[in-house]
């Protein structure tokens, strides 16, 4: 079943770890130091009858990140690119773990710092509960292949291990934290499903960056309970590599060095295009004079103006001043700014400058035309 139509370095260490392929084996460079307070005893391991540890790999250095104890008729994919990374007798499979990655900022100028960063496989988008994910993305996206959800539970164990895995990252003064939700699914033909639900939140400053992972094994009905039993034992009770780890802390701390610097220099960016606007429209008092001459020869233009400090508005205002005249409120969600405006596009532009102009035309863009380029816009959207 497929979850989702779909952190940074930091993050990024964390998705690793269980994004990788399991494998059997021997370690590409030999050095090997688990930690072994895995969440049972340690006399539980050899306790259970025909279980083996298999070592997972970072595909990037060929190290060892842990290794996990699974039963040893499972069968191990170890193929850097394989979609199904375990399957064992009995139709049992466990699928590749999907992982996605977000980030957030709670206030205006950092929101519009990582909508600027762009990075690459990271979504901008607040924090939600494993619950409201559940029930808002995975529940509508399950059912639509035929799968039920039966039940949804807390796995202590599994959370424990992310804990003391937690334990033995680099202290970068961010505040870390987990949460673990297994979901049981059940099809029209009696299969059942686990899916097993981590997700990581860092936050710092005022950047919060998280992610989502899902493992999900499959099994029919009267399999199903003894193969999950076994898997999420083997998550429980998985040892991490400590050289591996130490080796990411030293990666962690020279990226974090960059990053400052980037983050830095980018919120300094957009504190000072908002700033310049707020002086333009400041300088200009209540003026009316109107800058249709400049833009009359753009065909795609239907108006323009200039901003003005009386034009801001709270969403309070908004329905009330628009009933008076025909005008518009734009906003845009990044800067926190909200206009009213004259009303009658479906798009609208403002610089840097203070002057706006509304357009028709969705693809007009007037960062890529010669004659208006010499300034910074942004797109700001209407609202309803």
């Amino acid at each position: 079943m497929k979850l989702m139509n779909h952190f940074l370095i930091v993050s990024f260490t964390f998705s690793l770890l269980f994004s990788c392929n399991f494998s059997n084996q021997n370690n590409a460079v030999g050095n090997l130091d688990f930690d072994d307070k895995s969440s049972q005893n340690k006399n539980s391991i050899s306790s259970q009858n025909g279980l083996k540890y298999n070592n997972i790999y970072d595909h990037s250095n060929g190290m060892v990140i842990c290794r996990i104890p699974l039963p040893k008729s499972w069968n191990y994919n170890a193929a850097k690119n394989a979609k199904i990374t375990v399957t064992a007798p009995n139709n049992i499979k466990v699928n590749k773990t999907e992982t996605y990655n977000y980030a957030y900022a709670n206030d205006a100028f950092s929101l519009q710092t990582l909508q600027m960063a762009n990075t690459p496989n990271v979504q901008v988008s607040p924090v939600y509960t494993l619950q409201q994910i559940l029930q808002n993305n995975i529940v509508p996206s399950a059912q639509s292949q035929g799968y039920n959800l039966v039940k949804s539970y807390q796995i202590p164990s599994v959370l424990q291990f992310w804990n003391r895995f937690d334990s033995g990252m680099l202290k970068t003064g961010s505040n870390r934290r987990y949460h673990v939700l297994g979901t049981d699914w059940e099809d029209a033909n009696g299969n059942k499903s686990c899916i097993i639900l981590v997700q990581s939140i860092i936050a710092k400053g005022n950047f919060i960056y998280w992610t989502l992972q899902s493992t999900e094994l499959e099994a029919p009905q009267q399999h199903f309970k003894k193969a999950k039993e076994a898997f999420i034992y083997g998550l429980a009770n998985t040892q991490i590599n400590m050289p591996w780890q130490q080796h990411k802390n030293k990666a962690l701390l020279q990226s974090i060095r960059h990053n400052e610097a980037f983050w830095a220099n980018a919120t300094r960016q957009s504190q000072i295009a908002h700033n310049q606007r707020m002086r333009a429209i400041e300088s200009r008092g209540n003026t009316t004079r109107s800058i249709g001459k400049t833009y009359s020869d753009i065909l795609d233009i239907n108006h323009a103006g200039y901003l003005k400090r009386n034009d801001m508005n709270s969403a309070g205002q908004s329905k009330t001043v628009n009933m008076i005249g025909e005008r518009a409120t734009i906003s845009n969600m990044a800067t926190g700014e909200r206009y009213n405006v004259e009303d009658g596009s479906k798009y609208y532009w403002v610089n840097t400058n203070g002057e706006y102009f509304g357009t028709n035309n969705s693809f007009y863009d007037p960062r890529v035309d010669n004659r208006l380029n010499n300034s910074e816009w942004n797109q700001f959207e209407v609202e309803n």
